[in-house]
C-alpha cells in the first residue's frame, strides 16, 4: 500500500476509503499535497472506481481544500467512478450546505452507509 503524507487509504470490500491525517485543512502547501495524493488515487487503475472520503478527523476544511474535492469528483466521474463523503462533523457539513456542495456530493452519515450506498 502506498504511503501518503496527508491521507490514509484503505480498501473496504471493493471501495477505496480515504481519511485525512490533518484535522484542519487550511495550510496551502498541505492542501496541494493532499490534492496530488487524492488525484493519484483517482488516476490509479488498480484502485476501485468507488471512493469514500471519510471526514471523521476533520474540524475545518478550507475553500481551497474543497476545490481539490471538486476536481477529484470530476476526475472520478470522467473515469466512470463515484465518490461519497462520510462522517462530516456539523461545522464541516454546514460548509457543504452553505455552498450547495451537498447537491454535488452524496454525503452519508457513516463510512458503512457510504460503502453500502454504491450500486452493486
Amino acid at each position: 500500500m502506498e504511503e501518503f503524507q496527508c491521507i490514509d487509504l484503505d480498501v473496504v470490500e471493493d471501495v477505496s476509503v480515504v481519511r485525512f491525517k490533518d484535522d484542519k485543512l487550511m495550510d496551502p502547501q498541505r492542501i496541494e499535497i493532499m490534492g496530488s495524493e487524492l488525484m493519484s488515487v483517482a488516476k490509479d487503475d488498480e484502485k476501485s472506481e468507488k471512493l469514500v472520503v471519510n471526514f471523521e478527523n476533520v474540524n475545518f476544511f478550507s475553500s481551497a481544500a474543497i476545490n481539490k474535492l471538486i476536481v477529484l469528483n470530476k476526475r472520478m466521474q470522467e473515469r466512470g467512478g463515484q465518490i461519497r463523503l462520510s462522517n462530516l462533523r456539523p461545522e464541516v457539513k454546514d460548509l457543504f450546505s452553505y455552498t450547495n456542495l451537498d447537491k454535488l456530493f452524496k454525503i452519508k452519515d457513516s463510512q458503512a452507509d457510504a460503502v453500502s450506498s454504491f450500486e452493486q
